[in-house]
């Protein structure tokens, strides 16, 4: 009777992202934008590297282990032009950047990690991307 109701609790645990490797693990360090799309009335407009490098928008997330967030650079879209530092947090697949001075103003993203990257997605609530970021590590130089 016991193993019956010990096993859901470390199925839950094995999934939770507090497991050594999780997802949640992955995001502290540096995140540089590379690549974003974002939904302009009927058109989803792309923004590759070169078009960023081109209007020199660099914009880089810093993802702490204390759970802050610094971000540094100019905002490529107006959703994230006030979220400059505050606290972040972690539940399932979604990452919320908090606020600190008006938790109304908490913006709340999908994330995935593909081939080493972080991708953030924002949508409204009819369903419109409000922003699609592509972000990268810093890249290492070799010694």
């Amino acid at each position: 009777m016991k193993l019956k109701s010990i096993f859901p609790k470390f199925i839950e645990w094995l999934i939770s992202p507090a497991v050594f490797g999780s997802k949640k693990m992955l995001i502290p360090g540096q995140w540089h934008l590379f690549e974003f799309y974002v939904d302009k009335g009927e058109e989803l407009l792309h923004f590759d590297e070169d078009t960023l490098k081109k209007n020199k928008i660099i914009y880089v997330l810093s993802f702490l282990e204390n759970h802050e967030f610094i971000v540094a650079g100019k905002a490529p879209v107006k959703l994230l032009e006030g979220s400059t530092e505050g606290k972040w947090s972690v539940a399932r697949n979604f990452i919320t950047l908090i606020n600190p001075k008006e938790f109304r103003n908490n913006i709340e993203f999908q994330f995935a990690f593909e081939k080493g990257n972080l991708k953030l997605l924002k949508k409204d609530a009819m369903g419109k991307i409000e922003f699609f970021g592509f972000f990268h590590a810093p890249k290492q130089n070799p010694k």
